[in-house]
């Protein structure tokens, strides 16, 4: 006699690579590790460039003081995990933090020449990670981007509206 350890019941998926949400956390999760293994050397995670990069694209096209609030919003990092990060980039001299100049409870955050330096060849490691990683997309990567970038804005504030419930 045979016995089930699982009861009987309907699966998903009969192999986690028929799922397309798999696949994405998997693609995910092998993107990243292709982009640590050029950033590390350097001395950056990936969430320091990007919160670098955001901050230079702030800089260069805004002559407002950039907040805290601006970097999260405009980098999509969760402001908790923002002010983290920008703690230990103050600490390695990257950036700096001085008090605004009409909102005393915020910092106006500036890129230091160090941090300049450092974004630069991260921006470079970074691109050829991305470069290596999506070559496999040849002249549909273009597409493969804005149907990604669809997804996202469709479903931007997914889980929010779901815990509003």
């Amino acid at each position: 006699m045979k016995t089930r350890l699982v009861p009987e019941f309907t699966l998903a998926f009969e192999d986690p690579a028929d799922s397309l949400g798999f696949s994405i956390w998997k693609t995910a999760l092998l993107w990243q590790k292709a982009v640590k293994e050029k950033l590390d050397p350097i001395g950056v995670t990936h969430v320091q460039f990007l919160l670098l990069n955001s901050l230079a694209t702030l800089n260069k096209n805004q002559s407002l003081a950039i907040t805290q609030r601006m970097l999260s919003d405009h980098s999509g990092c969760d402001k908790m995990m923002t002010s983290k990060v920008l703690r230990t980039l103050e600490d390695r001299k990257l950036v700096y933090r001085k008090n605004h100049h009409s909102d005393t409870r915020s910092f106006s955050l500036l890129l230091s020449s160090k941090g300049l330096d450092v974004l630069r060849e991260a921006t470079a490691a970074f691109a050829e990670a991305e470069s290596q990683f999506f070559e496999l997309l040849g002249k549909k990567e273009r597409s493969f981007a804005k149907r990604l970038r669809k997804l996202n804005k469709t479903h931007q504030g997914f889980s929010s509206a779901a815990e509003e419930e």
